[in-house]
């Protein structure tokens, strides 16, 4: 398991998807490192044996700019991508530029090392340690680049430009991964395993629900909450939050691509997480009637369970990955749900769920307060998340909320 420093991690824990070069000490004394976070898609495309480039491209004077090229898609693949900043960062490339073996590891949304393993990059010429040598560092705006990362790779792809400050290599297959087991322990002594190659995909994006609800502290939080109909116990929703002031309900939807005998294109998972969704939606709005109706809710343990019903619910579902869906989606099912339940619907991949509770527990950490509450911090940011869905007139929204620093 690789363990990120404290710059790594904020950075990891602030952005959805990065690749960072390291120079790390390991057992062949220090290594050239590759640390990449991703969403579960990409990483399972990444352990499936999808193609892989890395692009380097010089620009703004002698800055650097490193890319890991995804080929998820056979018209649009995905570039993950940073600036060069750190001494670390060029020593890396100037290893594998000597021929040093990598290491890659591969974080989930958590900023968890979920997998890793050794490959060694073939890289022709010297233009690779040239350009790494030379390079300069410091902070550096990404933002300010991200035109020219849109612009320089279908020109390398294309052939159409021999240029000595960009260049393009292909990564090797890796054979088999080397997969890293999490234990995440809940403040109920609860103990999750988090697995990428678990094959209950859906299983695995519930338990970074319960995790990162744990911390919320709720005053009931029902993993697989049951109700009793027709003389049985039938599984309500995935997970329920509740506190004084309401309750959240979840649909975990995932997608299936560990046992499938061929990868589909990104176009054939967002056609397949649109069906999900609908279903979740008719889920949701059920759940939501029998919260409200009084249904007697259990644990799977059989014990019962009282949560806020006066209040509207928040019904949320999980997807692995918003972009997959149209920019303009769900907004009628927005709608539907309100008519027929009087709560709230919502549409959220781990990332941006991972930055829904951050910025709750932020404000609660600034608050002057004592009466905010991580639970009603959250509350607070759905609401406000719905607000900006109506303005949208889309699901698909995501926030971004800035502090001013601390005097």
């Amino acid at each position: 398991m690789h363990m990120l420093s404290d710059h790594n991690r904020k950075e990891f824990l602030a952005t959805p998807q990065l690749v960072r070069f390291d120079f790390v000490s390991g057992t062949n004394g220090f290594e050239p490192t590759l640390l990449i976070k991703a969403d579960v898609v990409v990483l399972k495309y990444l352990t499936r044996g999808v193609r892989l480039q890395l692009m380097i491209a010089q620009t703004h004077g002698h800055r650097l700019i490193y890319s890991l090229i995804v080929h998820d898609d056979p018209t649009s693949p995905g570039v993950i991508w940073s600036v060069l900043e750190r001494e670390e960062e060029r020593q890396a490339l100037l290893g594998v530029a000597e021929g040093k073996p990598l290491q890659v590891f591969l974080f989930n949304e958590l900023a968890i090392n979920v997998a890793w393993a050794e490959i060694q990059v073939a890289v022709a010429g010297n233009r690779l340690g040239s350009l790494a040598a030379y390079a300069g560092l410091g902070k550096f705006d990404h933002s300010s680049v991200v035109a020219t990362i849109d612009d320089i790779y279908p020109r390398l792809r294309d052939g159409e430009v021999d240029d000595p400050t960009m260049l393009l290599i292909d990564l090797p297959a890796v054979s088999e991964w080397n997969r890293v087991r999490n234990l995440l322990i809940t403040n109920r002594s609860g103990v999750s395993e988090v697995d990428l190659f678990h094959f209950d995909e859906g299983r695995q994006q519930e338990k970074l629900v319960i995790w990162l609800a744990d911390n919320l502290h709720p005053d009931v939080i029902i993993d697989q909450p049951q109700i009793m109909k027709g003389g049985r116990f039938r599984e309500l929703t995935d997970i329920i939050l509740s506190y004084s002031g309401g309750t959240f309900i979840f649909e975990s939807k995932a997608l299936t691509l560990l046992n499938r005998p061929e990868l589909p294109d990104r176009t054939k998972l967002s056609s397949n997480i649109s069906a999900s969704i609908e279903k979740a939606f008719k889920q949701l709005k059920g759940a939501a009637r029998q919260i409200r109706d009084g249904a007697t809710i259990c644990d799977l343990a059989g014990r019962e369970h009282e949560v806020e019903r006066t209040q509207p619910i928040h019904a949320i579902i999980l997807v692995p990955d918003l972009s997959l869906l149209p920019p303009k989606f769900g907004f009628d099912m927005m709608v539907e749900f309100v008519k027929a339940t009087g709560g709230y619907l919502h549409i959220l991949d781990p990332s941006e769920l991972l930055r829904v509770v951050g910025i709750a527990e932020e404000l609660v950490r600034r608050s002057e307060s004592q009466t905010i509450t991580p639970m009603t911090a959250l509350d607070s940011r759905f609401i406000q998340r719905a607000e900006t869905c109506v303005e949208a007139q889309s699901l698909n929204v995501e926030i971004i909320t800035r502090f001013k620093a601390a005097s």
